[in-house]
């Protein structure tokens, strides 16, 4: 039988010896790491504390926007030393030289309905000692909120509606345990999650009658 332990009596010290507190008697208890505990109380958070998780935490930290659509750099000294001077040329020239970015600089940006694979994303990230579970778990939430937009159908995101790439979700999900209780408690609502993501594209792929008429009816007032 294997226990896992959320928390330690020295968690803020643990290393990877400490990880495995190894046998007795046929049981075998793992502590999760600090950084596990960290994304997992986000995960299993109210949904501002899962945005601000993936948005700022995951995305930002790791040098994109936080749509997922773009990559950004911090601006050296030079460019910074440039932009002063820019803003000192704006000033004076009544707005005809237009200002540069002061702080940072976007230097990539993706076709309209495209957003970075999570892989680009965690390979930058601050989250890459992660335990497997929790690495499914961060890419989990990260598929719902950016390609999925949490179970909403829109145009520019259509793509990520396919059969294969919600599939690809599902395994993921069946993948994970069912303990310990935060892993559990995540998994859960990643299969409520499936089954909203499956009726909406359901939904937008046989619109009821009731919906054929509204869009009617809608474009009728454009006319």
């Amino acid at each position: 039988m294997t226990v896992y332990a959320q928390e330690t009596g020295n968690n803020g010290n643990l290393n990877d010896e400490d990880n495995d507190f190894g046998t007795a008697g046929g049981i075998t208890i793992y502590g999760q790491q600090p950084i596990d505990v960290y994304v997992l109380d986000q995960i299993n958070g109210p949904l501002s504390e899962r945005k601000q998780f993936i948005e700022a935490d995951f995305l930002e930290k790791s040098g994109f926007r936080r749509t997922g659509n773009a990559q950004y750099r911090r601006t050296t000294a030079a460019e910074r030393t440039a932009s002063v001077f820019q803003g000192v040329g704006h000033l004076f020239s009544f707005g005809l030289i237009p200002m540069k970015p002061f702080s940072e600089v976007e230097y990539e940006r993706l076709p309209r309905g495209k957003v970075y694979s999570f892989e680009t994303v965690f390979i930058r990230s601050n989250f890459k000692e992660v335990t497997p579970e929790v690495l499914t778990i961060i890419q989990l939430e990260y598929m719902l909120q950016v390609e999925f937009c949490n179970g909403v159908v829109m145009q520019d995101n259509i793509d990520y509606y396919s059969d294969e790439n919600i599939n690809k979700f599902e395994r993921l999900i069946l993948g994970l345990p069912n303990f310990p209780e935060n892993i559990q408690k995540a998994k859960n609502r990643y299969l409520n999650e499936l089954r909203r993501i499956r009726a909406a594209i359901q939904r937008r792929r046989n619109p009821s009658e009731n919906n054929i008429r509204a869009l009617q009816n809608l474009g009728d007032s454009f006319k």
